[in-house]
């Protein structure tokens, strides 16, 4: 029986230097799954094609980087066979962000479903009788292609003897600081009941004063918080995970904390909370009964600034207005203009005075330049309705 793990991936672009956005595992064996697994990832950099897949710089300004889920990812992924649909794409992707990290990965010989059908995935969806929806979104996609899977054993025997599972070399604890499913923003498609078979053995908060059962516990909230959303089910879980684990009430409480509080310096790691980024801290510190202590969260939002006549002002990436409608930099600096503002194309301490960026949370070059200087940084959609109230 083979042991499968189907993958999915969301991408900022198809080149070497274009980085993954969202990943989505379904783990089989045979033709049954037992596992999912799903997380944004915060590329580093800016997202230049979010049309395609809807993941912008504030989705994924609080998700793990890929070196921060690398090691749950590898423990996921060895001694599976990798299946994909186009697993040309999906393996190249992942075989460049291993790369970027000291670790030995061989991603040995998968299965395209792709080649096996001939099919483009929602056609070969809609060919087998198999129910799809939300494409370009990685666990739909995944799950897709793991139904897909069980339809072309043929295909799976004819190429057995070409089948070779994934290794890592040097595999640590399954560990992840926290994961951060789209679902957590997105109310339109709700996931699955998780599986949650799974239990981790260890996170990599800050563990110095916890003992071994407390950072398992710790563990158990990142795998089931990945959507800021506690259920019914999944606080039962936690209580009797608590429970085997022997967590008194007053250590559930400490560990809530400190859970709440990594999130906290999570969104700050840029240097800005967003208004989404607050919004989910404060869903995580309803869910989880705790309240941040030490750290006035609203006081650290960043206001859009007021924009001055002769200021210099930059702009970065490509732009949108909220119906989706491309913006040339040359429209951008023509506003700029009319609102007696001076459009620069660097961002320097004394070359520019504001920033202006598709999302305030944005990763591009210039973005990170404006954040060491203290250069504020608003929104395309910021500037548009600045521009707007000046010109009526």
């Amino acid at each position: 029986m083979h042991r499968f793990a189907i993958v999915d991936t969301e991408t900022t672009g198809l080149g070497k230097a274009d980085r993954v956005v969202e990943i989505a595992v379904v783990l089989m064996d045979g033709t049954e799954i037992i596992n999912e697994w799903e997380t944004l990832v915060n590329p580093l950099r800016d997202i230049s094609n979010s049309e395609i897949h809807g993941i912008n710089a504030t989705l994924v300004s609080m998700a793990p980087s890929f070196k921060e889920l690398s090691e749950s990812l590898a423990n996921l992924l060895d001694d599976r066979i990798l299946v994909a649909h186009n697993i040309a794409f999906d393996k190249r992707m992942l075989v460049q962000e291993f790369s970027r990290l000291p670790r030995d990965a061989d991603l040995g010989s998968g299965f395209c479903t792709l080649q096996a059908t001939g099919r483009k995935l929602h056609v070969a969806c809609q060919e087998y009788g198999i129910k799809t929806d939300t494409a370009h979104r990685a666990l739909t996609d995944a799950r897709a292609t793991a139904q897909l899977l069980t339809k072309v054993q043929t295909a799976v025997v004819e190429n057995s003897q070409k089948l070779k599972p994934a290794r890592f070399t040097n595999l640590g604890s399954n560990s992840v600081t926290h994961l951060l499913s789209r679902s957590a923003i997105s109310t339109s498609h709700r996931p699955a009941q998780q599986n949650l078979r799974r239990i981790f053995k260890h996170t990599n908060f800050d563990g110095s004063d916890l003992t071994e059962n407390e950072l398992s516990y710790l563990d158990g909230i990142s795998s089931v918080m990945s959507d800021f959303v506690l259920s019914a089910d999944e606080s039962k879980q936690l209580e009797e995970w608590a429970s085997i684990l022997g967590i008194s009430t007053a250590q559930i409480a400490t560990l809530h904390e400190k859970f709440l509080h990594s999130l906290i310096e999570i969104a700050k790691r840029d240097g800005v909370i967003s208004d989404l980024e607050f919004e989910l801290i404060e869903r995580a510190s309803k869910a989880l009964g705790v309240k941040a202590h030490g750290y006035d969260i609203k006081s650290q939002q960043s206001a859009s600034a007021h924009l001055q006549r002769g200021e210099k002002i930059c702009f970065t990436g490509k732009a949108t207005d909220n119906d989706g409608n491309e913006i040339s930099r040359e429209t951008l600096e023509t506003y700029a203009r009319e609102l007696e503002l001076v459009p620069t194309s660097s961002v320097t301490k004394k070359s520019c005075d504001v920033l202006v960026a598709q999302d305030k949370t944005s990763m591009s070059g210039k973005a990170k330049k404006a954040r060491d200087f203290g250069i504020p940084i608003i929104s395309v959609n910021d500037f548009l309705q600045i521009y707007r109230k000046k010109k009526l």
